[in-house]
């Protein structure tokens, strides 16, 4: 079983730290379909592909419902900003990627076919290609991605006192580098959590520090984390990377 808990704290100019979200956070598909990508060797063959490597935060928040069995089935933050909207002075590294993610047809009959992005719908039942989008990302910076034990990895993510002030943030994604193994990076979203709308200020810096864990294989970390994945693709054997 995989979990996730992802932590954001307000860190003030004297130091003062106040913490507005300890929650799990949802592992989405993507992570899924990287695993299996791994168990069969039909994805990236590089392991780096398969970390966390870019970052999103958005102003609203997907709708999903934590009981249903395709609750995990999107790829996209609902609103993600765009390049201007972090601000001209920030330190973050914002690139523009082909986001990926599945696809199913509204209108298969139409020359080129009409695919659409699938949302809370089985990509086992109801996918037929992979696609993608343009967008915006911010890379996760050096050092801020460590592997902690033989099953897990950490990522912090800062958004600093020069960044996204006047914007209220209440989504973030976490997307791994190109477990397809295109020619140029397709992030594929692993991991998304949704909260209660923050409004940035220059004030202070919003650091969320999340993490990603195997269960079961060490018991140091089975008492770290409190979400969980479901999938019907995935039963037994998960492999870390």
């Amino acid at each position: 079983m995989i979990k996730g808990h992802i932590t954001i704290c307000k860190v003030y100019k004297d130091g003062t730290k106040e913490t507005v979200l300890d929650k799990s956070n949802l592992i989405t598909a993507g992570l899924g379909n990287t695993v299996i990508n791994i168990q069969r060797g039909s994805g990236s063959t590089t392991a780096s592909d398969y970390t966390p490597a870019y970052f999103q935060v958005g102003t609203n928040s997907m709708g999903y419902d934590s009981d249903s069995a395709t609750s995990a089935y999107f790829y996209q933050v609902c609103a993600p900003f765009d390049w201007s909207d972090y601000g001209d002075n920030t330190d973050l590294d914002i690139v523009k990627r082909y986001r990926g993610f599945y696809t199913s047809s509204v209108d298969p009959d139409t020359d080129p076919p009409n695919w659409t992005e699938l949302l809370n719908t089985s990509a086992a039942l109801s996918a037929l290609l992979f696609s993608g989008a343009d967008q915006y990302f911010c890379k996760t910076t050096k050092g801020t991605v460590t592997k902690v034990f033989m099953d897990a990895f950490e990522s912090e993510i800062v958004l600093d006192e020069k960044t996204a002030n006047g914007k209220s943030i209440s989504e973030v994604g976490l997307f791994a580098r190109n477990p397809m193994g295109y020619k140029e990076d397709c992030p594929l979203l692993m991991a998304y959590r949704t909260f209660t709308a923050i409004p940035k200020t220059s004030d202070f810096s919003l650091v969320m520090h999340w993490t990603i864990g195997f269960l079961g294989l060490s018991p140091n970390i089975d008492d770290k984390y409190t979400g969980t994945f479901y999938s019907p693709d995935i039963t037994t054997s998960l492999v870390p990377y």
